[in-house]
């Protein structure tokens, strides 16, 4: 039961570091969090609860993020550490690239 409680502190952590780093890609754009909250669908209310809680669906994040022209990645497996290390230093999202002429 304690491995249950310590790993779900630890995702709960990570979710609160991405959501984090989505209102600060916002802010770097000059919306505000209930700006980009209501960009996506949803209340201010319902994305700073979600922050301060460390849950969201990944669908909902995923929203969040399209607003930025920010796009949620899978990365390959790596040490729980390095995958930690890329949340916190934002490199866990990339930037949308904009489909060149031959693409369309």
């Amino acid at each position: 039961m304690q491995r249950h409680i310590l790993y779900g502190s630890l995702m709960s952590d990570n979710v609160k570091d991405l959501i984090s780093q989505v209102i600060i890609a916002a802010r770097q754009r000059g919306l505000t969090q209930g700006e980009l909250a209501a960009r996506a669908g949803m209340t201010a209310v319902g994305l700073s609860k979600a922050k301060h809680r460390g849950d969201i669906r990944a669908s909902t994040l995923a929203t969040l993020a399209a607003q930025l022209d920010l796009q949620l990645a899978l990365v390959p497996r790596r040490g729980a550490e390095k995958s930690i290390e890329a949340i916190k230093s934002g490199t866990f999202f990339r930037i949308s690239a904009t489909p060149s002429d031959a693409e369309r």
